[in-house]
């Protein structure tokens, strides 16, 4: 059996030290989670620093720290604002590697406008490439570094109050440069677009439905997302392709004195045009087919879809079990047969009562592969 490599991750979180096996690619990890602490419930606003120090056989040692920031407007209408938050984390490690991460969801008075994104700054940052396609062997695994700057953001108006609908645009900025390539390899024989560098600038319409009662941890509601994104040389870049992507979930509060809750999700991803290999649809991560690198496959389009149970086993310690199918496909001969499934569960420490929000450990498992990763994270999948 082929053995991938496996990453250890070390976070000094509130004086208490966490050790656990996490996924190879670091950016799996913390892409998309979010952090939230209760310093002072009489004050709307929290913050919170922690120093943080990582071990990948990518990027040996790396230390750093996370800065979180949470807040609500004034409390005369706290009740119909949901808290916003933004964090930064920075690390540097031993091999010369910068990874900076701000992440954002601003919620201003009564909801009127919903600001949503992430930057992502890598400097020789290492993941790895399988090819493109539903049936690429593990065996094809090529590791690939390379510089990146970029965001992806949604500025959004609601439109029905009572609904909370908000429509608005999402902007896209990719830049990949200096990309470090194994000679002979797939990447370097198969030449696919974008594999020396490239950049990636698009916008288009978002629409989003939320009505959840919590951002980072729902016990019920709707939350619908569908983003069309053109990129275009006239914006700046050098590629021309379109996205198109939905993400619609649902929340059952089972037992609600117990808050046992059922979370399923679907998810979409089309890509149109000649897009770079690393903007397309890829399957894998911690929030889409936990069991599966990020990236593992990719293509022009991606299904997905995953469901999972939240249950509290004691105080602030709780249980979770999730499966998931899903699938990528060639846009010249579209085919969603065969999915590939995923399966596992997870624990969570409750570390915010208010809040809802946990530390969660999950253990994920790809059928297709027959390898685990676990993930470590807050906040949850989705």
């Amino acid at each position: 059996m082929y053995s991938l490599p496996i990453k250890f991750s070390i976070g000094v979180l509130f004086l208490l030290v966490l050790c656990s096996a996490i996924d190879p690619a670091y950016a799996q990890v913390i892409e998309g989670d979010e952090i939230d602490v209760e310093l002072d419930t009489m004050k709307s606003v929290k913050k919170i620093i922690l120093p943080v120090v990582v071990y990948s056989p990518e990027t040996q040692l790396g230390v750093g720290g996370l800065g979180v920031l949470l807040w609500h407007p004034s409390r005369t209408n706290a009740t119909h604002t949901r808290t916003s938050n933004a964090e930064l984390l920075f690390l540097y490690t031993t091999k010369n590697q910068s990874i900076i991460l701000p992440k954002y969801t601003i919620f201003t008075p009564e909801e009127k406008y919903y600001f949503e994104g992430i930057a992502e700054i890598l400097l020789n940052f290492p993941e790895f490439y399988y090819g493109i396609g539903s049936e690429t062997p593990i065996t094809n695994q090529e590791e690939v570094d390379y510089q990146l700057v970029g965001w992806e953001s949604k500025w959004l108006k609601k439109l029905i109050p009572d609904k909370k609908v908000f429509f608005g645009l999402e902007t896209r900025y990719f830049n990949r440069s200096d990309i470090n390539i194994k000679q002979g390899g797939l990447l370097d024989t198969v030449k696919p677009t974008g594999y020396l560098g490239y950049t990636a600038v698009g916008i288009g319409p978002a629409i989003t439905w939320d009505l959840r009662d919590n951002v980072v941890n729902p016990s019920k509601g709707i939350y619908f997302d569908a983003r069309a994104t053109f990129h275009d040389k006239f914006l700046g870049g050098t590629v021309t392709y379109n996205r198109y992507l939905f993400d619609a979930r649902k929340y059952f509060n089972l037992v609600p004195s117990k808050r046992q809750i059922l979370a399923i999700q679907a998810f979409g991803n089309f890509v149109v045009g000649d897009a770079p290999f690393k903007e397309l649809a890829e399957l894998g991560g911690p929030r889409i087919m936990r069991g599966y690198f990020r990236g593992r496959y990719r293509d022009n389009y991606l299904l997905s879809f995953q469901a999972e149970y939240r249950v509290p086993v004691y105080k602030w310690f709780g249980m979770v079990a999730f499966a998931g199918i899903g699938q990528v496909s060639d846009a010249k001969d579209p085919s969603f047969d065969e999915f590939k499934t995923c399966y596992g569960a997870g624990i969570r420490v409750m570390i915010n009562k208010k809040e809802n929000l946990n530390l969660r450990l999950d253990y994920g498992r790809g059928d297709k592969d027959r390898n685990g990763f676990f993930y470590l994270g807050f906040s949850e999948s989705f």
